[in-house]
């Protein structure tokens, strides 16, 4: 078996838990991939930069000084053939036999290379790339020669199945799998205090102004309920400022941002989740909220809008409620509810917690991913020359 390469992960400060976990648990030998195309980076070096296919050129780089050597030979190197003669040769000096894509459009970037390497190739769409209009028009094209040669196409949600399926994906070829929760989420108890909690960054489709709004008009006959806010992004500053023109300051925290896993405690400091997701006017949606997953998880109730994945993964009525995006004051009355109500809230919390765990693991994650990968090395395993033939042929 040769090595997996994860393509689309970038460093520590940008490297999301369920990325991680790709990288972590997924079996075999992982080479990982960062930047953006055609700059694709393998531990910092620019990956154009450093492969090829011909003999002459890397006797050149071992020859020539760095800066002789890009100076007369690199910056001559930009058109697409040489670009693709890069990565063919990087995928053979690393042995790569399939690869995962993170995120749609480094998908569309590779599959290219891919193709001409013979090796099958696995792309996981994560929201915005599914879905925010503008990224989806600029790929558009790109995205449907990749769908013809992607082996599996992964969807987080219902909601991004249907939208990758108007974009011309094949059906049979979606997976279905959406993310699951740390286990130390599972090990959470609450003692469900008259505090809401929120999590995410202060984005468009986050709507975090909206969150507080709802939250305002719980004042008014809660005077002793909280809103804890975590995050920080472009909106927090005007949601600092609402909070204070309405009034409400004293009893909302903003803490910024927080380091993931100092997040957890918080949810045992909560009686109810809230977020308030909505499809901006440029068109984005989420895909399926992991810090939803995880407050379910932590044995919350959560209250939320009915927006792309997080109407799969919260129950109406049993694990919490849902509201249609911007109807403020439906999240209001139900925010109202369970603060008022504390035993309701351990039974949707617990419920909540049942649902995630039967519905939402990581570990079921990682398994459908794992066999996906499996069955992509098979189909090149069931026409073995193929992909010599290609490499041969990019040789030539």
């Amino acid at each position: 078996m040769g090595s997996l390469c994860i393509i689309g992960v970038d460093d520590d400060r940008f490297l999301k838990d369920f990325i991680r976990a790709h990288v972590e648990q997924l079996d075999g030998d992982k080479v990982c991939v960062d930047h953006w195309y055609p700059d694709f980076r393998h531990e910092g070096r620019t990956i154009r930069f450093f492969h090829s296919m011909h003999p002459s050129r890397a006797r050149a780089r071992k020859l020539l000084p760095q800066f002789l050597y890009q100076r007369l030979v690199i910056r001559h190197e930009l058109s697409e053939a040489a670009i693709q003669d890069s990565f063919a040769g990087f995928f053979r000096d690393h042995d790569i036999d399939v690869i995962l894509a993170e995120f749609g459009p480094s998908g569309a970037d590779i599959y290219r290379s891919a193709e001409l390497s013979g090796i099958p190739m696995v792309v996981h769409f994560h929201g915005h790339d599914a879905h925010r209009a503008a990224e989806v028009d600029k790929y558009r094209d790109k995205y449907r020669e990749m769908f013809r040669y992607a082996h599996r196409i992964v969807s987080v949600s219902h909601f991004m199945t249907r939208a990758l399926i108007d974009l011309g994906a094949d059906p049979k070829k979606i997976l279905y799998s959406p993310y699951g929760p740390r286990e130390l989420f599972f090990d959470a108890s609450p003692d469900y205090r008259k505090t809401f909690l929120a999590v995410g960054r202060f984005t468009d489709i986050k709507a975090n102004y909206l969150t507080l709004a709802a939250f305002a008009e719980v004042l008014r006959t809660n005077s002793d309920a909280r809103l804890v806010m975590v995050g920080d992004g472009p909106l927090l500053e005007a949601c600092r400022e609402l909070a204070t023109l309405w009034s409400i300051d004293s009893s909302v925290t903003f803490t910024g941002a927080v380091p993931h896993d100092g997040i957890a405690h918080l949810f045992n400091e909560a009686c109810c989740f809230v977020q308030h997701s909505v499809t901006p006017s440029y068109g984005d949606a989420e895909g399926t909220p992991v810090v939803i997953l995880e407050a379910s998880a932590a044995g919350l109730p959560v209250v939320a809008t009915r927006h792309a994945g997080i109407a799969d993964a919260v129950v109406h009525g049993e694990t919490g409620f849902l509201v249609d995006e911007r109807d403020v004051s439906g999240m209001a009355g139900y925010m109202r509810r369970l603060i008022d109500d504390t035993p309701l809230c351990r039974t949707m919390g617990e419920n909540g917690r049942r649902h995630i765990r039967a519905n939402y693991s990581i570990a079921q994650h990682i398994e459908r991913l794992q066999g996906a990968i499996d069955e992509a090395r098979e189909s090149v395993r069931n026409t073995p020359h193929d992909r010599e033939r290609a490499l041969q042929a990019r040789s030539s």
